[in-house]
């Protein structure tokens, strides 16, 4: 089955919520990790098959520029995941090559709330960290499918954390 991967897309596992969220998010952030996890659910003539994921960064070399006045957002560069699928007792480990994080577009934020509006798309993610050097923002992502009697579900959770440059 293929599954489109959807990266731009998180809630944390911590809880953990004394985070401190008040740094200034202008400037050049250099990504050093992305966590991704999530499950998805496969229904097809009665029959359900749920599946857990977890994917792990490796060569991540992209940055974001956030600028002011106005309001934009530059992307650079790609990453790649190690992505590990375990569903009906069997795990698959597959490598997705070069991905983008995001492309440019306009921001807006409302206390912990960033708004990236993208290629005619919005997304809202949490800043979960923002100090003077690292910011830390994710995003939870669901989707739902139904085409010819297979109805398929999947959750991904995803946390980016950058350096200040």
């Amino acid at each position: 089955m293929a599954f489109s991967l959807v990266i731009f897309s998180c809630s944390s596992d911590d809880s953990d919520d004394s985070s401190d969220t008040s740094g200034n998010l202008l400037g050049t952030w250099v990504a050093v990790d992305v966590d991704y996890n999530g499950s998805s659910t496969t229904t097809f003539q009665g029959q359900t098959i749920p599946s857990t994921f977890v994917g792990e960064a490796y060569d991540v070399n992209y940055s974001l520029v956030f600028t002011e006045n106005p309001n934009e957002l530059m992307a650079d560069g790609t990453y790649s995941i190690e992505l590990t699928t375990t569903s009906m007792g069997q795990t698959q480990v597959d490598n997705l090559e070069n991905l983008e994080f995001a492309t440019n577009g306009t921001w807006e934020r409302s206390g912990n709330e960033l708004t990236i509006v993208s290629q005619g798309q919005t997304r809202i993610y949490t800043i979960v960290e923002l100090t003077d050097s690292t910011f830390k923002m994710g995003i939870q992502t669901v989707e739902e499918l139904s085409q010819n009697g297979l109805d398929y579900s999947v959750t991904i959770n995803l946390l980016a954390t950058y350096t200040r440059m």
